[in-house]
Order: structure tokens, then sequence, then C-alpha cells
């Protein structure tokens, strides 16, 4: 399941995407920018203000100037998949593929079935929903920006005020994480809301200016596109407020990859900006005119919807390479039947050492260590496994992220 939540204002020209990418993704490890290559994937209706993506690779917009989704399929065929309510700013996908919109100007949210069929009044929202966003039981949120709260709906359609976003906020942006909890990123205030899931809400923490997207990613940290100050803020879950890096002009659309790393649309320059977890900033490709939102799907691909030129722009990154096979000294002790591996560590790189018989597969432990050779004393990894009677394929296998590499491995038999 995948469900992203944006949305978009004309009034402002700003633009939210949540990062429930990172809860419901999965296992994607994506390269930098020299790897990315832009092209346009499809067309869509009038001023898509906001996207999202399935897991079957299909990208769906909010048309805010034709009140309409479009859909459009891995290849590039594009259609109008159903209609919405008026000014549609916000989109999200459940994981049965229902499409919902938050729909500014009539304040409710509409909802597409997999093959079209809509129903353009589907709830009603506090006023003005400005993003929307779907969490794990299929309940569905909106950010209202004028009533300044955040409306909840079950599946079966019943609408509720959650909770404020208090009295100087107009949240733009919301997303939710795996234990229920909402935010919202607060344009004016500058700052994000925490609503709990029994309605109780908090200011979480400080941005840059004028927030407009705004993810989540696994570990609950919250991060938001500031349009005002051409940056990324990142908040941890006790309320640590921080510049992560910066973006390139006026950014809107943000999302955030498995491995932590956080991508933004930049309306004004047309391009994406990648942040690494250690605040790394780069562009890594070009877009349409004026990208408003951005998701990303489960190989790493980055899509924006781009208001101006009505269409989608597709950006490809090359799989991170491979740890290589990592250099190795094995020893053994037949009396108390264990393998050590002694490894020379690579920076980034994780090692596990693990013994398989049969069916069988056991996982050693592993700890730094110092060698002397000659004069000079070397930082090693040494892991080490006991076993029972028996032949043994033993192997250590490098990680690097969520890529592993090529094992060194030795076979053993105890008796």
């Amino acid at each position: 399941m995948m469900n992203l939540a944006v949305g978009s204002s004309s009034r402002r020209c700003a633009t939210s995407i949540a990062g429930a990418c990172a809860l419901l993704l999965c296992s994607a490890t994506f390269a930098g920018s020299a790897h990315a290559a832009s092209s346009i994937l499809g067309t869509t209706g009038t001023n898509p203000a906001a996207i999202a993506v399935d897991s079957a690779g299909n990208i769906y917009t909010t048309n805010s100037g034709s009140n309409n989704v479009s859909k459009i399929t891995p290849r590039g065929a594009s259609t109008i998949l159903g209609n919405t309510g008026s000014h549609p700013l916000g989109i999200a996908v459940d994981s049965a593929g229902n499409i919902y919109t938050a729909n500014y100007w009539t304040s409710n949210v509409s909802k597409i079935t997999p093959d079209g069929v809509s129903t353009t009044n589907w709830a009603a929202t506090g006023s003005g929903p400005f993003a929307i966003t779907v969490d794990l039981a299929g309940n569905i949120y909106t950010a209202n920006t004028n009533s300044k709260n955040v409306s909840k709906i079950t599946p079966g359609g019943t609408s509720t005020i959650l909770g404020t976003t208090g009295s100087t906020s107009t949240p733009n942006g919301i997303t939710v994480d795996p234990a229920g909890n909402i935010y919202t990123s607060n344009y004016e205030a500058n700052n994000v809301s925490k609503i709990t899931p029994n309605g109780t809400s908090t200011i979480l923490g400080t941005t840059g200016s004028y927030p407009s997207g705004i993810a989540v990613d696994s570990a609950g940290n919250i991060y938001t596109a500031n349009r005002g100050s051409d940056n990324v803020s990142k908040i941890t879950p006790d309320g640590t407020s921080t510049i992560l890096g910066t973006t390139g002009s006026h950014p809107q659309g943000i999302t955030v990859d498995p491995a932590g790393n956080i991508y933004t649309a930049n309306y004004d320059t047309n391009n994406v900006s990648k942040i690494t977890p250690g605040g790394t900033s780069t562009i890594i490709g070009t877009t349409g005119s004026t990208p408003a939102s951005i998701t990303v799907d489960l190989a790493g691909n980055i899509y924006t919807a781009n208001v101006s030129s009505n269409n989608v722009s597709k950006i490809t990154q090359a799989p991170a390479p491979r740890p290589a096979k990592p250099a190795t000294t094995w020893s053994s002790s037949a009396k108390a039947k264990t393998i050590t591996a002694l490894i020379t560590p690579v920076s980034g790189v994780t090692y596990t050492l693990t013994a398989k018989s049969g069916r069988i597969t056991k996982k050693g432990s592993c700890k730094n260590v110092t060698i002397k050779q000659g004069k000079k004393k070397l930082a090693r990894r040494s892991c080490t496994i006991k076993l029972a009677k028996g032949k043994w394929l033993a192997a250590v296998t490098p990680k690097k992220g969520s890529v592993s590499g090529t094992a060194s491995s030795k076979t053993y038999s105890f008796k």
C-alpha cells in the first residue's frame, strides 16, 4: 500500500506532499544525481496540483483547473480516471486503489474507485481542505486551511473534526505516522502541529519560512519544504528542529525514500533537490514547468506534477552500487566448534556472518578489534560463530544501506 498526500493553492502557489512513502513503501536504495535521467512521463488535466502513486506504479494527479483526476500508467498512457469536487488540491490512494481528493472550494472529499466510478461529494470536511492523506486502517485526513483544523473520515464516509492546528496556522500539508499521529505544516505560523489519534493537538516544532510540504520517515522524523527560505526543516519526535539542507527556489512538494533521502519539487527553478540524511544537497534532475508536488515509487523513480505544463515528469535513478566482496581472513577451532572471520572494514558498510547446514542457519556476533602489523595498528571487524557438528557453509555478507554485496564464504566440517 502506498499513499501520498498533497495540496496546492493558486492563492499562494503553495503545495504540500506528505511522506507516507516512508510508512508504506518498502525497500529501495537510490543513487546520487550523477545517475539520474529526466523525462516527461505523460500529460494530465489542467493544472495538476497534487500527485500520488500506487503499488503497481500508476501515477495519479488531481487537476485543480479541470476538476478531475488523471491516471498515467508506467508506460505513459494517460486517461481521465474520474471527476472531483471543485478545485481539488490534494490526492491520496488507499490499499485498494481508491483515489481521494481534497476539494478546496467545495470543502469536501471525492472518492474515485479503480474503475473510475466517482462520488464527487463523498464526505464533508472543514473549510478549505488543502491536503489529504490516508492511514494504514483506511481513515482519511484533510488539512483544512480556512478552519485551521483536521478532518477525519472513516472508510465508511463518516466525517468528524479530529483536532485543531493553531489559531495563527494555515495548514498546507498533512501526513500520518505508523502510530496514527497526524502532522500538519502550518504555512503562516512556520511550525508543525501534531494531533494524536484521540485528538490532542500540540505544536511539535518550528520550521523555516512558509512550510508547504510535509513528510515523515520510518523513525518518526518530520520534514517540511520551506517555500520562503528555500530549505528543508527536520523535526525529531521529541520536537528538536534543525535545517537539514538547502533546495532549489520555492520548494513546494516533499517526499522521503526508505533510505531517508529527502526530495523536493522546486516550483520556481523547475527541478528536484535531493538531500541525504547527512544534509548533503544536490539537484538530481529537471522537470516540466512549475512542479508543485512530488512522489517516489517502489523502484526509486521520482515523479512531479507540473502545474503550468500540465504533465508529469519522471526522474530515473540508477540503483546504488553493491558493496565489494569483503577481504576476509578465516580461522576456526575444531575443539570449540567456532569459526572466526577477520574483516578489513570499508566505511559505511556493515558485515554479517552466517553459517548454513541444510535447513539450519545460524548468525554470528561481530565486534571492532585492532591488530598489529609490524609497527602499525590496523582496525578490523571480527565476527565469530559457534556451531554444532556437521558441514557448514560460512559467509560474510557486506551491506550498505539496503544493498547487499557479494559474500566471502568458506566451508567447514566439525566432528
